[in-house]
């Protein structure tokens, strides 16, 4: 009876795979058309049982580390919120429009609570088990399209469709490949590829995960996941080879380098220059690129641009469907850095970016250490490259797994050795305070703590 209230207990495992398994369900196409996000909620029963976790348990351990965690993942969102509110108030927006575009994004606040309730249950094996549930579901509904299709022929499409490296035409003309194309969960699987290959070093099957993560991935390919997946590889292989103290400023260097980025791509979509050069490369985005020459009629790269709120984009894109002004028929910018850019404005975005990608990198190399810091980093180099032809940023598992992970990894056993007192010297204060702490935890066979001080 004692196992049911540890974090081994297979009741409680095994009801967090159902849930999260239960709530991917509802990114099968045919429950989707129908249901829409609504099976998302299924995935809140996570809360309820981690709060019967502690009721039963009384473990209140790491509860400070927690509050740590959840207030560095929820304030990028609050700050989000909040600069749409200002911005909605300074345009005298309606009262029904700001709760409208608040609502849009505060659903991501129950994303994060699932995270800290996730890794509390289970610390390493988090991010394992909801791995687990997600590719669960993505192998049902490959298993469903291959009954409804018949297995050579969903064989065939699937060699089709990865030979082709995910054209068009393949995809219009296959069923099997349009049912199992699910966006938001192939994006986790190049996540959990770079996870399960360079950091999972505690998991005993990492190599077999990594092959079904491969394997879902392929199934449900996006060339630009498949691009952006082998840069954040390549940026994993290089910090594994330099130093501690060259690693530090590699990740601090790499985040600066994002933001300045981020303003050249959104400065060069805004001139035309992105727009051409696809043309005069023949590279294929679908339409995309008429969707990225409007919107540039509604924003400036200057200090004085102000930015139009949340969801504005989707808003104004849906405001044209099946009219005379429509552009293409989508209602996304599938573009997230220049939505980003156009609603919360040059210095709201610049708030944004710098938190997310400077702010987060340093707080991971001070609290947790090198290594959840490179794993943040890599996994968020891979996401970064389809946010700029994409709007995967706020998919409901891509932000929930890119969270889940470092935090995983943190609470992972300690697998480095001490370091030899003789190159104490060598380190500044934290450094030190931390070494001598995972000196200290490492003979009393614990986890890892945050650096606190």
């Amino acid at each position: 009876m004692q196992s049911l209230y540890t974090k081994t207990s297979k009741f409680y495992i095994g009801f967090y795979i159902f849930f999260i398994f239960g709530a991917a369900m509802g990114d099968y196409k045919a429950l989707n058309v129908v249901l829409g996000a609504l099976p998302k909620v299924v995935s809140a029963g996570v809360v309820g049982l981690a709060l019967l976790y502690i009721l039963w348990s009384g473990n209140f351990k790491n509860f400070k580390v927690f509050y740590r965690f959840g207030l560095l993942f929820s304030s990028i969102v609050v700050g989000i919120i909040i600069c749409s509110i200002l911005i909605w108030i300074i345009d005298l927006q309606s009262f029904g429009y700001i709760m409208k575009g608040t609502s849009k994004i505060s659903y991501q606040l129950l994303n994060i609570a699932i995270v800290l309730c996730a890794v509390y249950m289970f610390e390493e094996k988090a991010a394992t088990y909801t791995f687990y549930g997600i590719a669960g579901a993505n192998i049902v509904i490959i298993l469903i399209g291959a009954a409804a299709t018949g297995i050579g022929g969903a064989v065939a499409d699937m060699i089709s469709n990865i030979t082709s490296f995910g054209a068009s035409e393949v995809i219009l003309n296959s069923p099997f490949i349009r049912a199992i194309e699910i966006h938001d969960i192939t994006f986790v699987m190049g996540v959990y590829i770079i996870y399960f290959l360079f950091f999972c070093y505690h998991e005993k099957h990492r190599y077999l995960y990594a092959s079904i993560a491969l394997f879902l991935f392929f199934a449900g390919l996006k060339r630009i996941a498949f691009l952006s997946m082998l840069l954040g590889i390549v940026f994993a292989i290089f910090c594994m080879i330099i130093g501690p103290k060259l690693k530090r400023k590699v990740l601090i260097i790499t985040a600066f380098l994002i933001v300045a980025f981020c303003y050249f791509y959104i400065t060069i979509i805004q001139d035309g220059t992105f727009s051409r050069f696809c043309i005069e490369h023949e590279i294929e985005l679908n339409g995309r690129e008429k969707i990225y020459d409007f919107i540039s009629n509604f924003y400036e790269v200057s200090p004085s641009y102000g930015g139009k709120g949340y969801e504005f984009c989707v808003q104004l894109l849906k405001s044209m469907h099946g009219t005379k002004d429509q552009v293409v028929d989508i209602t996304a910018v599938h573009n997230d850095i220049l939505k980003m850019y156009v609603e919360m404005g040059f210095w709201g975005f610049f708030l944004w970016i710098m938190g997310y990608y400077v702010f987060q990198t340093y707080w991971y190399i001070s609290r947790c250490g090198e290594k959840v810091a490179v794993c943040f980093m890599s996994i968020n180099i891979y996401m970064l490259i389809t946010y700029l032809t994409d709007n995967t940023m706020f998919y409901y598992w891509s932000s929930m797994v890119i969270r889940m992970i470092p935090m995983s990894f943190f609470f992972a056993p300690i697998k480095e050795p001490p370091l030899p007192s003789d190159n104490m010297l060598y380190l500044n204060k934290l450094d030190r305070l931390r070494y001598k702490k995972r000196q200290r935890d490492a003979k009393e066979k614990k986890k890892p703590k945050m650096i606190l001080e």
